[in-house]
């Protein structure tokens, strides 16, 4: 079923806005040139982004409830200024009764939580999410930002240093989140979206843990129905915004996600800057 929205166009200006937070309401769309190509971002240049699945639905958007923490709808302040060079229609569409989202020839826009201003990392994840070009066509030919981790091993938990202090990593250095939604023996995260941002931490053999980690590990039947491991009762994911060991960009994102220590406990601290 084709997206449709009724969505009021914004014709293209020079005009500048106020600074605005980089994920809260903006009142500029303006190009920005990433690593992978000019993409159209918000006044705080973040990069703004289409979801595949809104395509198959008629509500305003199909990212609602703990997605829109990922993935914050991009919300419009005032009458919006639309930068030169950008060819695709900039719109707006009602969202549910809570403000204008922007869209791009009637595509409603998103940036992630996961990146900071001129970053590409939520480029392709899942095959769900994609920048939109100053043309109005998705960066589906601009490469995906590729992890640095190397391939899987067999499941041992490590400990690396992040400015929030010593948390638990994957094998791999990949720091590792507990789900606040979470039991011992149950996942809640089985959304399509919830899976591809947050990956289940899946067993390879029996999971082992370095001396550091005092909590115990074990195994559920987790998110997607895979085998999962968790340490002290928190199933354990990775962050599809985290691309090189140590990266934290998870942490705290909608008040659910955690980093966790190696006593098992989730890291709820602001870190160090």
């Amino acid at each position: 079923m084709a997206l449709a929205v009724a969505a009021a166009f914004l014709a293209p200006s020079g005009a500048g806005g106020a600074t605005e937070s980089h994920h809260g309401p903006t009142s500029v769309v303006k190009v920005v040139q990433t690593s992978g190509g000019p993409v159209i971002a918000n006044g705080a240049g973040m990069t703004l982004y289409v979801f595949v699945n809104d395509l198959l639905t008629t509500a305003p958007s199909a990212c609602t409830g703990d997605c829109q923490n990922d993935w914050p709808p991009a919300m419009a302040r005032g009458a919006v200024h639309v930068a030169r060079g950008i060819s695709g229609r900039i719109g707006t569409v009602e969202r549910f009764g809570r403000g204008r989202q922007l869209t791009m020839d009637g595509r409603p826009l998103y940036t992630f939580s996961g990146e900071g201003p001129r970053q590409l990392r939520g480029n392709g994840v899942g095959n769900l999410w994609w920048a939109m070009t100053p043309t109005g066509l998705s960066a589906t030919a601009y490469p995906s930002v590729k992890a640095t981790y190397g391939p899987a091993q067999p499941s041992t938990l490590t400990v690396v240093h992040t400015r929030y202090g010593q948390v638990v990593a994957n094998d791999r250095g990949q720091v590792l989140y507990d789900y606040g939604d979470d039991t011992p023996t149950t996942s809640a995260c089985q959304a399509q979206w919830c899976l591809v941002d947050w990956p289940p931490l899946q067993s390879q053999g029996d999971p082992t843990a370095v001396p550091a980690i005092t909590a115990s590990v074990s195994v559920i039947h987790g998110a997607g129905g895979v085998s999962q491991v968790t340490l002290g009762g928190h199933p354990l994911y990775t962050f599809a915004g985290d691309l090189h060991p140590g990266d934290a960009t998870g942490q705290a994102i909608g008040s659910d996600w955690y980093l966790v220590s190696p006593s098992g406990q989730a890291v709820t601290g602001h870190g160090s800057d």
